[in-house]
């Protein structure tokens, strides 16, 4: 997808899976609007999908967009009539209209937290991107000259990671992230290559994102690597008004899985 336009920002608990049961409803409503945008990206997901049963592909989603076989599809949205134009969402208004209406109409307050970790957070993209100040450390990694507990970790898993905490909660701060941390990935030794199953996505996002965030908390925390990976580990705190919200959907679904078996028997 274009650069320029590389998401949008929802809360989480509005994600549902693709194969969700009000699948067509939820696709019948987006396609009023932005239809081809819709009916492209599941073309693409279609041929995946088709790849996989065929036996002709085998490997992530994020594997295959980045591969020749995605190709034909890809272009379409970059050299042809196609048109894409996804919603503009802010996200503060999502989350808090939402929040107002789970908890019954009261007022919820702005997330300023939220707006805070950003901030501190924006330090150590620009620790990572415009100092380059993690480049190093990372670049000892990548040539094979140092150890890391992340690198052991992804050659122990030997499969695809679905869900890696990436610790920067705002996409446009990840984007950057990612994209010095391939030009990092460009200059891998060989010989850690081959151990590395030449599996750019899943090395940039397991090892050298963990690395490239520890690296800059320890630098502007102060802290030694140990103090600033516990921080990394710990990730950012929960907001109280999430928790709440969380908790009464486990409510709800156990109220409703014990109605529903109570009518069985």
């Amino acid at each position: 997808m274009p650069r320029e336009s590389s998401g949008i920002r929802v809360p989480l608990r509005r994600l549902k899976p693709l194969d969700c049961a009000g699948q067509e409803k939820l696709l019948e409503r987006a396609r009023k609007v932005y239809g081809q945008g819709v009916n492209w990206c599941f073309s693409l997901i279609s041929h995946y999908r088709d790849g996989l049963g065929r036996g002709s592909f085998a490997g992530s989603f994020l594997d295959y967009f980045a591969a020749d076989c995605s190709y034909p599809l890809r272009r379409a949205i970059q050299e042809g009539p196609l048109r894409v134009d996804f919603p503009k969402v802010n996200y503060a208004d999502l989350e808090d209209s939402e929040d107002e209406a789970a908890l019954g109409g009261r007022k919820i307050l702005p997330d300023r937290m939220r707006a805070a970790r950003d901030r501190a957070n924006q330090k150590l993209v620009d620790f990572i991107v415009k100092r380059k100040g993690a480049d190093p450390h990372l670049l000892d990694i990548v040539k094979g000259r140092k150890r890391s507990r992340w690198l052991a970790s992804f050659l122990r898993s030997g499969r695809y990671v679905i869900c890696v905490e990436t610790y920067l909660e705002d996409d446009d701060q990840l984007d950057v992230v990612v994209r010095h941390l391939q030009d990092i990935y460009r200059e891998i030794d060989r010989n850690v290559l081959a151990l590395t199953r030449d599996d750019k996505v899943s090395f940039v996002l397991e090892v050298l994102l963990p690395e490239a965030i520890i690296c800059s908390i320890a630098a502007l925390d102060g802290l030694d690597y140990k103090q600033a990976e516990q921080k990394y580990l710990q990730g950012p705190p929960v907001r109280y008004r999430e928790k709440e919200l969380f908790d009464r959907k486990v409510l709800r679904e156990l109220s409703k899985r014990s109605a529903r078996r109570l009518r069985a028997k």
